[in-house]
């Protein structure tokens, strides 16, 4: 019973905290942000979200990645009459040469695997993802079965987001990067410019890169009619920019009482990354 209270409260606190983040997309206004253009390798098509997905007789599988760090963000949809099975230890998180399951077990982790770990998931999971761990957990000394498969019902969807993209640094744009000037977006009055500094990227030097493969069927133990879909992205631009103009306008609170801003340069094919200001390009230029 201790045990399951301690879950319990555990499961409250990332609730409140995932809350709170969402309605604060920016923890230093007067800072520097910058926002990265992501592209899928394969050249997947876009939904009338502007989201890049995968569809086939069985799923349509949809990719998010904006938050701050970038988040790998996947909507699975279940086109069947009956439920299919995802085996998140055998799908797989790819970055920086490494293949983390999108679930995995610590201790079979090398300590390759486990340093990449480390330094990439997320501390706030989906709502979807963390329903699921509450049920795991509460039935797992009944079951004995520690295989991390989840079931999506006919006709509908399961969201899973448990890794970042990109460390809390960001990177150093070089002093040279091409600049635009616009009208600050976060003022309401008054004509305070903006500079945008823009690097951008091919596949081959792109500073950004990370991949997904995802294992799934109508087996409940997934060992039969098992079908997997593999996805790689890379980082196509990196745009600087200070903090206000990044959020633009207030245009209310949340019942909380958090601010609530336009943010348009939101795009579920980008996320951001707030920087230290020292290792801007304003900055080491003295603009």
């Amino acid at each position: 019973m201790k045990n399951i209270s301690l879950i319990l409260l555990s499961f409250v606190v990332v609730l409140m905290s995932v809350g709170k983040l969402s309605a604060q997309d920016v923890n230093n206004p007067r800072g520097i942000v910058q926002v990265y253009d992501v592209e899928s390798e394969s050249d997947l098509p876009e939904n009338k979200y502007d989201q890049y997905y995968y569809e086939d007789d069985t799923i349509i599988v949809s990719f998010l990645f904006w938050s701050s760090k970038g988040k790998l963000m996947l909507r699975i949809e279940n086109k069947l009459s009956v439920p299919i099975y995802i085996n998140w230890t055998q799908s797989m998180f790819m970055v920086k040469g490494e293949k983390i399951p999108m679930t995995p077990y610590l201790d079979k982790l090398t300590d390759s695997q486990l340093k990449v770990y480390e330094q990439y998931k997320a501390i706030e999971p989906t709502l979807t993802d963390m329903e699921y761990e509450w049920k795991r957990q509460m039935n797992q000394e009944e079951s004995g079965d520690k295989d991390q498969i989840i079931s999506i019902e006919p006709n509908s969807t399961y969201t899973k987001g448990n890794y970042y993209l990109i460390g809390s640094q960001g990177i150093v744009m070089d002093t040279s990067a091409s600049y635009k000037v616009f009208k600050d977006r976060g003022k309401r009055r008054g004509n305070k410019k903006a500079f945008v500094f823009t690097e951008e990227y091919s596949k081959q030097n792109s500073p950004v890169s990370f991949g997904v493969s995802i294992v799934y069927s109508t087996d409940a133990e997934t060992k039969k009619n098992v079908s997997k879909i593999e996805e790689s992205f890379y980082v196509t631009a990196v745009h600087e920019m200070e903090a206000q103009h990044f959020r633009g306008k207030k245009v209310g609170r949340t019942p909380e009482g958090f601010s609530v801003y336009k943010f348009p340069e939101r795009s579920s094919k980008r996320f951001f990354v707030e920087i230290d200001r020292r290792n801007s390009v304003s900055f080491n230029k003295r603009m």
